[in-house]
């Protein structure tokens, strides 16, 4: 076995919550540069109360455009900052907890009659919303391109303590992450002027793959998906989105945790993982995409791949890292991924709306 291979069973056991969670952790949060020595929200942050009850029943995720009824309204936290805010969460699908935080970065421009597009983005296993909102960039973007940046905030995740997402649903680990996403944009649509035709999600690593799970449980609602350096798992049930997606993903060929051409099912049964290729091809077909991949980027450490003919307005896109590792990647045609990803998902919206 060699060294990826044995970082693909050190992850598999993290994933299952094996007793070697906590060997696991230390080995990552070396490797990682997305480990963060606060994973969750400092005492000092700024935070929104929902003035709701503290818990609520079990609905199921919204899986389709809804009314925004927050247009008119003045928004709660002040144009040009960020805050946190509290909403309620059915502990039997919440890990035990009564309440849930998602963060709010509001643009400067922001104009409670103007429906804005939405950019959700998710932290990395051991992250936390506050690292998304300090380190991803969407939040000077959001600024400049006037959108509200969402950065949800996962769950701890047992025995190791750690934030993530429960990306291998429907419902993992006690955590229904898809419901959380579903009530967020409820909560978002109640209290801010969103265009929901726009709403977007990103992430990396955990959130990554959290953005790839949603595309396939949440397509109904959110617009456009751009996983990078994203661990997709296998579904229970496959992947079913309903309708045609549109997919950019980037990942580095030198990934030393989530291996650019996988992890067998050999070595490591529980938790293999498709190649990229394989991931990439597999929505190409989703979309009914007719060719490609085609290079339409080619640089000294990215190459640019398309599938082309996708049916619904759709696209497939990938940026491949040339000797990337696990980590966001550097400027892109001389663009940080966050505009790259704005770019795309410009381009992109909900049909049917």
């Amino acid at each position: 076995m060699n060294f990826l291979e044995a970082l693909g069973v050190v992850v598999g056991n993290l994933r299952k919550g094996s007793t070697r969670a906590s060997t696991a952790t230390a080995l990552l949060c070396i490797l990682l540069a997305s480990c963060s020595l606060s994973s969750s929200p400092s005492a000092n942050s700024t935070t929104f109360r929902a003035s709701v009850p503290v818990s609520q029943p079990y609905y199921g995720p919204i899986n389709r455009p809804i009314a925004t009824t927050g247009c008119g309204q003045v928004s709660p936290i002040t144009a040009g900052t960020s805050a946190n805010v509290t909403i309620p969460a059915n502990p039997a699908v919440s890990g035990g907890s009564r309440t849930r935080v998602y963060r709010v970065h509001v643009p400067r421009s922001y104009n409670m009659s103007r429906p804005q597009a939405v950019v959700l983005a998710f932290h990395g296993y051991s992250g936390s919303a506050e690292g998304e909102d300090r380190s991803s960039g969407f939040t000077p973007l959001a600024d400049q391109q006037d959108f509200i940046a969402v950065y949800p905030q996962g769950l701890l995740d047992e025995p190791s303590g750690k934030p993530f997402w429960a990306s291998v649903g429907p419902i993992d680990l006690g955590i229904d992450d898809v419901l959380f996403v579903s009530n967020v944009l409820d909560d978002l649509q109640q209290k801010f002027c969103v265009d929901p035709r726009r709403i977007y999600a990103s992430g990396f690593s955990n959130g990554g793959g959290m953005t790839g799970f949603l595309a396939c449980r949440l397509a109904g609602r959110i617009a456009a998906f751009a996983p990078i350096s994203g661990n997709f798992y296998a579904l229970p049930g496959g992947c079913k989105p309903g309708r045609p997606v549109p997919i950019l993903d980037f990942h580095g060929t030198k990934d030393p945790l989530l291996p650019y051409n996988g992890i067998s099912i050999s070595v490591n049964p529980d938790w293999p993982l498709p190649s990229i290729p394989q991931w990439l091809q597999d929505w190409a077909v989703r979309d009914g995409c007719s060719g490609g991949p085609v290079i339409f980027l080619k640089e000294a450490n990215v190459l640019g791949e398309q599938w082309s003919g996708c049916q619904g307005n759709a696209a497939v896109v990938h940026y491949r890292i040339i000797g990337g590792g696990h980590a966001v990647p550097p400027p892109i045609a001389g663009r940080s991924a966050a505009e790259v990803i704005w770019l795309f998902f410009q381009a992109h919206t909900l049909p049917g709306a």
